[in-house]
Formats: structure tokens, sequence, C-alpha cells
């Protein structure tokens, strides 16, 4: 006989929180309003064989991309937060190679260029219940921002794009 389902509950879009260094990057968790969870593929190989290919079970998985949409805070601090990640990473091929990834140069501790990202996933009563951590994430795109002069309240978001090793669960 089949286990049977104990929990029938539905997910919330809503019930979400983020976590990545709070020490170095506060505003994209306090200003994440939406993520956009990221495909995996596992395409089989093909084999060649008289006429046709036979699929045979995959042997590695692709991970596609998380998104987070951001609001933008009057003092555009959490957009430079994303900019100023993504100009370290660029810039770090400057630096000494232990800086790169140890979180220091000289004696000022920097962020490193790969950080863990954690999601965790709320219940209906808004506690915690699983959690997604994307692993070695970094920035690979900052999305565009519009302005509306005719704008009816809304606040302004945009997104930023991480590439990332793998995902798990914890």
């Amino acid at each position: 006989m089949g286990e049977q389902i104990e929990n029938i509950n539905y997910l919330t879009p809503t019930g979400f929180s983020v976590t990545v260094s709070r020490e170095f990057y506060p505003h994209l968790q306090y200003f994440a309003q939406s993520i956009t969870h990221p495909s995996i593929t596992t395409g089989g190989a093909g084999v060649g064989f008289s006429r046709t290919d036979i699929r045979l079970v995959a042997d590695k998985i692709q991970f596609g991309e998380v998104t987070f949409d951001l609001i933008m805070d009057e003092d555009m601090e959490s957009y430079k937060e994303m900019y100023d990640w993504q100009l370290r990473m660029v810039n770090s091929n400057h630096r000494p190679q232990s800086a790169r990834f140890s979180g220091q140069f000289g004696d000022n501790p920097v962020p490193t260029s790969y950080q863990d990202i954690r999601l965790r996933i709320l219940t209906s009563s808004l506690n915690p219940n699983r959690e997604i951590i994307y692993r070695n994430a970094f920035p690979i795109s900052l999305g565009d921002i519009q302005m509306n002069s005719a704008s009816d309240g809304e606040y302004i978001t945009y997104p930023v794009t991480f590439s990332f090793d793998y995902f798990d669960f914890a």
C-alpha cells in the first residue's frame, strides 16, 4: 500500500525569506519581493543504433539561473549592493588569488565572489518549513529599471539573476 498524504495545505507564493551574507548584502534579503526558482534538466544521452538513436538515462543535471525581483529603495542601496558585487567580481582579477576566495584583502574583510543564498520557504502559518540553498551563487545580470512619471503609486522593482553550482535542501 502507498504512503498516505499527511499535509494537504498548498504552498502560498508569499511565504519565503532570503538570506545571503547579512554583513555584506542586507538589502537583498530585505527587499526581495519574488523569486523565480530555476528549472532543472537532465538531457539523456543518445546512442546511435541502426537507423535511430536510443536514449539512455541522463548522467548529469543542468541547473538554470535563479532570479529575484527586488524593490528599489529610495537611496537605491539595494541596487548599488548588487552593482558593487558585480563590479568586485570583475575587479577581483586584479587582486591576489587568495583574496578572491578568502574574503580578506589586506586588513579589510571583503565579500567573496561566491555566496550561498538561502531561501526559506514558510508554511501557511509563516513558520520555516523548507530551505533551499543555492551553492556558490554570483550575480550574472542586474536587470532594467523602468521609471515612469505617470505611475499610480507602484514601487519600482528590478530583477537580479544569479548563476550557481547546484542547489540542495536543508
